[in-house]
């Protein structure tokens, strides 16, 4: 299983519009961020055979192929990489529907600060990372409680591999942890939770329900069902 030092950090942007496409390459590049670009989902699925990309940027409405089914195709292909869906012309059910496809976020155009959309690229980047490393150690984890023992790092202590996953599993738990109990807190606070609010929190609640599958928490179950619950009352109160 791939380690998160392995997956590549270039961002793919994809949009029919050349401005936005040069706009973006200046944007990341001053980030530090390897960017590459296509004016077509056709053209960029293409791209991402090739490898090396760890996060796309792809504009919902596009001639041909729209933005949703390359969402889709590439979740199939390479569900490693993070996606992220901008459209001019969004809608919470457009929303909600990618997010479901497995979109990590959904922005909408035109962009007032583009630093900002820059920056949650980067943590979209940052959070695949963090769940495949994650992942890692708890196949590791569990090849070594099915009687499977990882290589270890260190020769002199043959307990130390077993307790360094043990050690990272915790700390990504607890990282999903504060990250829920934010999420939370911002839900109770306002019952008319916004748009990114609402994505934001079904996207953390995903990978609540991911982490549980993984290892079963009965803490985290408490906070699976207190996340359902407020993001219920938030959709009813924005729908209303």
């Amino acid at each position: 299983m791939a380690e998160a030092a392995d997956i590549p950090s270039s961002v793919l942007v994809v949009d029919d519009e050349p401005i936005v496409l040069q706009l973006f390459s200046r944007v990341l590049s001053e980030k530090g961020l390897r960017t590459r670009t296509a004016s077509s989902a056709e053209e960029a699925l293409k791209l991402l055979e090739q490898g090396g990309i760890a996060c796309v940027l792809a504009d919902k409405n596009m001639p041909g192929m729209d933005g949703i089914e390359m969402l889709r195709r590439v979740r199939e292909a390479q569900p490693h990489c993070a996606f992220i869906v901008m459209t001019g012309y969004g809608s919470t059910e457009s929303a909600i529907e990618a997010l479901r496809l497995g979109a990590v976020d959904y922005l909408q155009k035109p962009f007032e600060d583009l630093g900002l959309v820059a920056q949650r690229i980067e943590d979209a980047i940052q959070q695949v990372h963090n769940d495949i490393d994650r992942s890692a150690a708890l196949a590791r984890l569990g090849a070594f409680q099915e009687g499977e023992p990882p290589a270890p790092d260190d020769q002199s202590d043959p307990g130390a591999p077993i307790q360094m996953l043990e050690a990272r599993v915790r700390q990504a738990t607890e990282d999903l942890r504060a990250r829920c109990l934010q999420l939370l807190s911002r839900l109770v606070a306002s019952k008319g939770a916004g748009r990114e609010v609402l994505l934001s929190g079904e996207r953390i609640l995903d990978e609540v329900r991911r982490a549980r599958q993984a290892s079963p928490s009965e803490d985290m179950g408490r906070i699976e069902r207190l996340l359902e619950e407020h993001l219920a009352l938030a959709r009813h109160a924005q729908s209303r």
